[in-house]
């Protein structure tokens, strides 16, 4: 098995666990925040979904994000720069209304594009230091690889955030 098999098999596992976790959950239940300070399902599938897109495009492939260029900003009602990260309670609160369909429509197709990248990308492309210059003071140094290896931990931490808030909700 080689290293696009196994990132495959990640991202393909993490898709799956993503989609079981909105599985049945109301607009309401999607909405409820835990406390004023902390973020609700939604916020924490669109957030996943930014970084996922914002991480693949500016720190692997070299491309404008697919939320500008696929229109998702002006879909969802969102500034083309807004990322949900550095977010208050209260612009969480605020987030534009976004049905399911169309936050899993953009999850979905980040997820596309992210193994479109896997299948295609030249295993010496791997070795060479993203381009994404703000990233390189969270990770510095950080090769294309190691985007491609911080884009499995990176989205899996707000999984689990879903997870939890689900488990608020309706329990185990």
């Amino acid at each position: 098995m080689d290293f696009r098999e196994i990132l495959k098999l990640q991202f393909d596992e993490y898709e799956s666990a993503t989609e079981k976790l909105m599985d049945g959950l109301s607009h309401e239940e999607r909405r409820f925040m835990p406390s004023e300070e902390s973020h609700h399902i939604d916020f924490a599938l669109w957030h996943a979904s930014r970084a996922e897109d914002i991480l693949l495009n500016y720190g692997v492939r070299e491309e404008e994000q697919l939320w500008i260029r696929g229109g998702w900003a002006e879909k969802m009602s969102i500034p083309p720069t807004d990322t949900g990260l550095g977010y208050t309670g209260q612009q969480v609160k605020d987030m534009p209304v976004i049905s399911l369909d169309d936050l899993l429509a953009y999850f979905k197709a980040v997820r596309a594009e992210t193994l479109e990248c896997v299948r295609t990308i030249e295993p010496d492309e791997m070795d060479k230091r993203s381009p994404f210059e703000r990233l390189h003071r969270q990770l510095p140094e950080v090769t294309k690889g190691g985007v491609l290896a911080h884009m499995v931990v990176e989205p899996c931490q707000h999984l689990g955030q879903i997870g939890y808030i689900r488990g608020i909700i309706q329990g185990m």
